[in-house]
């Protein structure tokens, strides 16, 4: 890092409201009150350097903490709907089980290869990593500088973490990501990203 690059911490939502260990994507659940325990030591837990600004994906998991973060701390905050979770369709609130007792070949091919391919009556894979990325360049263009907090989700996350490291989306889903999970990446223009750390884990270079 240096002065003239810019630090991104992605934070997953926390714990929410409703049944556990589902696909939940476009389905609006709020946050449980654990959830808002996890978020507020793991962005406490962040904050070094101090944030300079907030962006967040507008479902609620995640708006309700950025709108209440900005405003305690008077950061910036940017709602972009590009950070918001893969639409699964009619698979949403399944249990992956579920999904896949529904549809056994699709859920197959989406969970190893999803290029193209989209839940029934849901977002293709390819237009969902399109518009992951245009949020978050858009992200680095208004913010250049300093130290920016993303709150959002969990799929947003693996696709940022696979573009960045060159990762296999099968690969990227054994990146454990945890509620209120984290990751830091440092950008400086004309230079590769790096990954700073993860689960507020240190990460070291050799």
């Amino acid at each position: 890092m240096t002065d003239a690059a810019v630090r991104i911490t992605l934070m997953r939502h926390g714990e929410t409201t409703g049944p556990l260990h589902v696909l939940r994507g476009k389905h609006d659940t709020p946050l449980a009150t654990a959830g808002w325990q996890q978020m507020r030591q793991a962005a406490g837990t962040a904050n070094t350097p101090p944030f300079s600004a907030i962006a967040a994906s507008p479902l609620a998991r995640c708006r309700a903490f950025a709108e209440k973060f900005a405003a305690e701390h008077q950061f910036p905050l940017t709602l972009h709907a590009g950070l918001e979770e893969l639409d699964f369709g009619d698979w949403e609130e399944l249990t992956p089980l579920e999904a896949r007792t529904a549809t056994p070949e699709l859920f197959a091919r989406f969970q190893i290869d999803p290029e193209g391919l989209a839940p029934p009556r849901g977002e293709s894979f390819t237009a969902f990593r399109q518009r992951v990325r245009a949020a978050f360049h858009a992200c680095l263009a208004q913010h250049p500088r300093g130290h920016v907090l993303i709150v959002t989700h969990a799929g947003v996350m693996r696709v940022m973490l696979s573009e960045i490291l060159g990762l296999s989306w099968e690969a990227a889903q054994r990146i454990a990501l945890p509620p209120a999970a984290t990751c830091q990446l440092s950008f400086l223009q004309g230079h590769a990203p790096y990954l700073l750390n993860l689960n507020g884990g240190q990460a070291c270079a050799t």
